[in-house]
């Protein structure tokens, strides 16, 4: 009897793990694909392969849209050994003869287009020869032909991120020079990640050209299957482009010799400052420029042997730059909005790579839309401060957080009236104390002397703590 049972829920299972509407476990993250498009066209010429070239030509216009490279575009549909392409019409069952010069297993050559469209395979439907000598034929033809259906991601705004610029070779960390690349590449690779996990840009590489044309080259090269072809010419350009320039990075040792003793006066300390920019590619706009600027954490004067991780500070501060950055885009592109309001809680729009937990950002509501009375342009909505949103909990694409020092009613407002506007900073680099005195037990016999008293000092004398 428990056998049976266990048999039964097994079937169960199985005939749940085929319910129509069980989630799809098993999709494809979209990419892209070439699909075959299938088209009628017509085409006339001097001699029967000169019609269907034409004719070929302007299939592959209708799906492409491109202009024909006519210098290479001869394809007479010729052959190795003669091929026979059956006509119907309504005359009767007629025969062309034709020889094509075949590429692997294509049938026809490839006519080579601007957006290098592939013919994949064609029959004519019909023909018809010329009324008298000096004539032109006329084919009508079906061909289906090769087109790259781009991914659905690539209808969002594109953007490309810029290695940041800087005419050191080297910054000084902590005392040490370390390497710019070793500072400035992980900059720019955080907002990358940012910006692709935020699910509203696409984010274009210009890293590995290199590695990419070589896939490219295969392609045109031929070794991979023809209808990929349609895949050349496809590479998108950029919408923006942000570039960052540094101003100044820094965090200095400073040690200072006591007179009185044979000790170091040790203290940390430093800044950055990264000017940014936003740039329409289409029109060369900037439309975003500023200066990113922050602190190392201070590490207060001490004696007792100060010293740093220079490989977590560094870390933090670069997490720090790249967040910045990613805010200062985000809020010019995509403002974060709030998409709905229960008392306190609220959702809003935008989740992993835009917002951290225990992020503050100021909320403001919008307004009438503002136009320049000389030039017409909108100057954007009136703004009045609403409060204060502490993020509490992400996910991909959304967040929550709770709001706080209200200065309106929230009765009845719609998603997306209250929009983010900018960070609220906490006590940044705050300084770091010095680090406690080691003690460690003296050795035996050695054991120290209870100190004379020293007299006191003459008026204007110093003290160590004075330095």
């Amino acid at each position: 009897m428990k056998r049976y049972l266990v048999i039964s829920f097994v079937v169960l299972g199985l005939f749940a793990c085929g319910d129509k509407n069980a989630p799809n476990l098993t999709s494809t993250p979209d990419v892209g694909k070439v699909e075959q498009v299938e088209v009628s066209a017509k085409g006339v010429g001097v001699t029967p392969g000169a019609a269907v070239n034409d004719a070929l030509k302007l299939a592959i216009q209708q799906v492409n849209g491109a202009v024909v490279d006519a210098s290479s575009a001869n394809l007479n549909v010729m052959a190795k050994a003669t091929a026979t392409l059956d006509v119907d019409s309504s005359q009767g069952h007629d025969s062309a003869k034709a020889t094509a010069t075949m590429q692997g297993q294509a049938f026809a050559e490839q006519i080579v287009t601007a957006s290098n469209g592939v013919v994949s395979n064609f029959k004519v439907i019909s023909s018809s020869a010329p009324a008298k000598d000096g004539g032109m034929y006329t084919v009508q033809i079906s061909a289906k032909i090769a087109k790259f259906k781009a991914p659905a991601d690539a209808g969002k705004i594109k953007i490309v991120v810029s290695p940041l610029r800087s005419n050191r070779p080297t910054f000084n960390i902590g005392g040490n020079e370390v390497p710019a690349a070793q500072v400035l590449d992980p900059v720019r690779q955080l907002i990358i990640d940012s910006l692709s996990q935020s699910g509203r840009y696409t984010v274009l590489d210009r890293e590995f050209d290199s590695e990419v044309q070589g896939e490219l080259g295969m392609i045109a090269s031929g070794q991979t299957n023809t209808a990929d072809l349609a895949k050349l010419g496809q590479a998108l350009s950029a919408d923006i482009v942000w570039v960052g320039v540094v101003n100044n990075l820094a965090y200095e040792r400073s040690a200072r010799k006591l007179i009185s003793a044979d000790r170091e006066l040790v203290s940390y300390g430093g800044s950055w400052a990264i000017s940014q920019r936003l740039i329409n590619l289409a029109t060369r706009q900037v439309m975003l420029s500023n200066t990113l600027t922050g602190e190392f954490p201070r590490v207060a004067p001490t004696t007792m042997g100060a010293s740093i991780n220079e490989v977590n500070t560094l870390k933090d501060i670069q997490a720090n730059i790249a967040r910045k950055a990613t805010n200062a885009i985000m809020m010019k592109t995509f403002p974060i909005s709030i998409l709905e309001i229960d008392g306190t809680t609220v959702a809003l729009s935008q989740g992993e790579g835009s917002v951290k937990e225990g992020q503050q950002f100021k909320i403001f509501s919008m307004g009438k839309e503002m136009k320049d009375p000389q030039t017409g342009q909108s100057l954007g909505n009136m703004e009045s401060e609403c409060c204060v949103v502490t993020i509490n909990r992400i996910t991909p694409k959304m967040s929550y957080g709770t709001l706080s020092d209200v200065k309106i009613k929230l009765d009845g407002i719609k998603p997306g009236v209250l929009q983010v506007r900018e960070e609220v900073l906490l006590n940044a680099s705050p300084a770091v104390p010095p680090p406690p005195p080691q003690v460690s037990s003296p050795p035996a016999g050695n054991l120290p002397q209870a100190p004379a008293k020293s007299a006191a000092p003459k008026a204007g004398g110093k003290k160590d703590a004075d330095w």
